[in-house]
């Protein structure tokens, strides 16, 4: 499952300070990876501007979760609560990952939202996003998330690509979407968390 963050910056925390915490390193848990931190840059996306995705186990992680903050362990854990003064979470969602490809490192992050119907099977899904990856080298697809019921809040579903520059993304920023399914309805550019130009 793969576990999202979204996030906004609080404009009464130093730009500094913000990237220095907001990049979640204190949260070392060997059974969750932190496999995607992106800011949104030249304010080319939906609010908020800020994403974290987390891989975990499943449902079951998030009691996992929810008993160590309650802990003492958790209440004396001070780098995680200067992370969270430091962060605004505005809301999270719970997603099943579809397609899981080479994990983003580096270049733009785009990221397309959507709402893919219930009746669609996550196979067809898969298939779709697989069969215009490749169509779009040198572009890669990194995930597919789809929401678990009606966790996933607005935003909706996700696909994650990564290109080089914004050369590399025109022809996939221009693509024509026909009316279907999998048609995104907003998308946004993003980097790597503390890199994004405001």
């Amino acid at each position: 499952m793969i576990y999202v963050e979204f996030i906004r910056r609080d404009r009464h925390v130093p730009i500094e300070i913000f990237r220095a915490l907001g990049d979640q390193a204190s949260w070392t848990d060997p059974d969750d990876a932190l496999v995607l931190n992106v800011g949104r840059t030249l304010r080319l996306g939906p609010h908020p501007a800020y994403m974290a995705f987390w891989k975990c186990k499943g449902m079951a992680r998030l009691d996992e979760w929810e008993a160590h903050f309650q802990s003492d362990a958790g209440h004396s854990d001070v780098h995680e609560q200067a992370t969270h003064r430091a962060i605004h979470l505005i809301d999270a969602g719970c997603f099943d990952e579809i397609v899981e490809g080479p994990r983003a490192d580096g270049g733009l992050q785009y990221v397309e939202f959507l709402d893919a119907p219930p009746g669609a099977s996550n196979q067809a899904m898969a298939e779709h996003f697989t069969g215009r990856a490749q169509r779009h080298v040198p572009a890669v697809l990194n995930h597919v998330i789809r929401r678990v019921g009606l966790l996933g809040g607005p935003r909706g579903d996700m696909a994650v690509w990564t290109v080089a520059d914004y050369r590399a993304l025109e022809s996939l920023a221009r693509e024509a979407h026909p009316d279907g399914p999998y048609k995104p309805r907003r998308a946004g550019v993003y980097r790597a968390f503390g890199t994004e130009i405001l």
